[in-house]
């Protein structure tokens, strides 16, 4: 239970977690280089002995080069997590859309800046909105923005858990077949769409498998793991489309999980769908909301318009898509975001903050990294759309004057509309039944595969989700990586999506 890494000693965990989960934990965030090798200073041999023999649940870091002494709450890996109690409350009065989460010290359970999952959380205070980043590598965060710090942390924490969750299985699949030898047991995934770098599929391909369920059958149904869980391992001769955190979803039950990830791919669909049709779309009326006329208003002070359009389309669910725009030289010139909600109020100010807080941040980006925001660079990837590969590569591209053309379309001059409420429900799972049952008039599976971690399930309440709903757009990076030969899709311009 005594571990050496230079100057640093960690003695523990001794009780209901082992030191496998601990190291595994802490290697996941230590640099590449940490050796466990050493000995404790003479002077610390004491402390190390008294702190050996006692038990607990924690493990406790020693800097014997600089004295300091830290101690660190362990989350049990695969071996020592018990088993999941899922809570399944879901009544809602008043047409709520979530169940409330009263987990106090929601912090202290998820970060820790030695064992993760959560290493750091930072707030960002010249944004239109307080924002917070919760950190979980160099490369995956979870944000918040809100009207206040405290509740964007809060947000931002989930939205880290919910990518945590969705990144990669606890126990990777070890049965490998072909949808050829599985035949209706498994999603055929010829009804994800295919791409350019997915042409290799073809059904006699193996790959490996994760458990889902159609809520439109009411059975059980295999999904592809790299579909299941966007940054699960898959050996480079399986792969055969690029996935992304599309349709994961977060919530105080599994039902409401699977409500938001519906909620988000739905608001992706409507998105894709829109951009790649070419699709006018009417500008919504927007209601008394003071967050909404707040961002309208900061943005009108940085010389953009700021267009709510209604994206609402065959799925049925609302969805709002915003454009910030202008004709100002020297500025970006556009802006997009998307949002999808039963609440209208929801959906108009999650796509509001998502556009606003871009513009904003936009700015940032471009003087950190000054050679990938260059005009000269953009003009390259508007020239040739294959060299678009990254998320900022899809926003930068398409902020260049010589891409209005590209969304020129988009705004209809029908007179303004207000978009639907459809609260009409008291519990969540009356309100997926309705959801299910209005896809499955229009011949789409909702299929959702559990991602829940036992530890957050029975430690913070919370389920995680991967919804698919095949026949739908979902949001891929990198222009070679969208999704073509679905019946939906109406394709009338191809050029690279602009979503953030």
């Amino acid at each position: 239970m005594i571990r050496h890494d230079g100057g640093l000693t960690l003695v523990g965990p001794a009780a209901n977690v082992c030191v496998g989960c601990a190291e595994t934990a802490r290697l996941a965030e230590a640099p590449p280089n940490a050796q466990l090798k050493g000995l404790t200073a003479p002077a610390f041999r004491p402390l190390v002995a008294a702190l050996e023999n006692h038990e607990h649940d924690t493990v406790i870091a020693i800097r014997t080069d600089l004295g300091l002494v830290s101690t660190h709450r362990i989350r049990p890996g695969t071996c020592c997590a018990p088993a999941a109690e899922p809570h399944e409350n879901t009544k809602t009065p008043n047409g709520e859309l979530r169940t409330p989460n009263k987990t106090a010290a929601l912090k202290d359970a998820v970060v820790d800046f030695r064992h993760g999952p959560i290493t750091a959380l930072y707030r960002t205070g010249n944004l239109p909105l307080a924002t917070v980043t919760a950190e979980l590598d160099s490369h995956t965060a979870g944000y918040g923005r809100t009207t206040s710090f405290e509740q964007a942390e809060r947000v931002a924490i989930f939205e880290a858990i919910e990518r945590l969750n969705g990144m990669r299985p606890r126990r990777p699949a070890t049965h490998e077949a072909s949808f050829a030898e599985l035949g209706p047991e498994a999603l055929d995934p010829e009804r994800l769409g295919l791409n350019d770098f997915g042409d290799t599929y073809h059904p006699g391909l193996r790959m490996r498998w994760a458990e889902g369920w159609s809520y439109t059958r009411e059975k059980p149904i295999l999904v592809p793991e790299q579909v299941a869980y966007w940054a699960a391992y898959t050996p480079p001769e399986q792969r055969f489309v690029h996935e992304t955190s599309n349709g994961c979803g977060l919530g105080n039950s599994l039902t409401e999980a699977v409500l938001h990830g519906l909620f988000e791919v739905a608001e992706r669909d409507a998105f894709l769908m829109a951009w790649y049709g070419q699709t006018p779309l009417t500008r919504i009326k927007l209601p008394a909301d003071r967050l909404l006329h707040h961002l309208a208003d900061r943005l009108a002070e940085l010389g953009y318009e700021l267009l709510f359009l209604n994206a609402t389309n065959d799925l049925g669910i609302p969805a709002v898509l915003t454009l910030a725009r202008t004709t100002r030289p020297g500025l970006p010139q556009a802006f997009f975001a998307a949002g999808a909600s039963p609440d209208p109020t929801k959906a108009l100010q999650s796509a509001a903050v998502e556009v606003a807080v871009d513009v904003e941040a936009f700015a940032d980006r471009a003087r950190e990294n000054p050679e990938n925001y260059s005009r000269e660079r953009l003009l390259q990837l508007f020239e040739d759309p294959a060299q678009v590969r990254s998320m900022d590569d899809h926003v930068a591209v398409n902020t260049l004057p010589e891409a209005r053309e590209r969304y020129a379309n988009l705004v209809s001059e029908e007179p303004l509309q207000a978009l639907p409420d459809q609260r009409t429900h008291t519990d969540l799972r009356e309100l997926l039944d309705r959801y299910t049952q209005d896809l499955a008039a229009k011949d789409l599976e909702l299929i959702a595969v559990d991602q829940s971690d036992p530890h957050t399930v029975n430690t913070l309440g919370l389920h995680s989700a991967k919804v698919v709903v095949p026949g739908t757009l979902p949001m891929t990076f990198g222009h070679l990586h969208r999704r073509t030969g679905l019946p939906r899709l109406n394709l009338r311009a191809g050029h690279p999506h602009p979503f953030p």
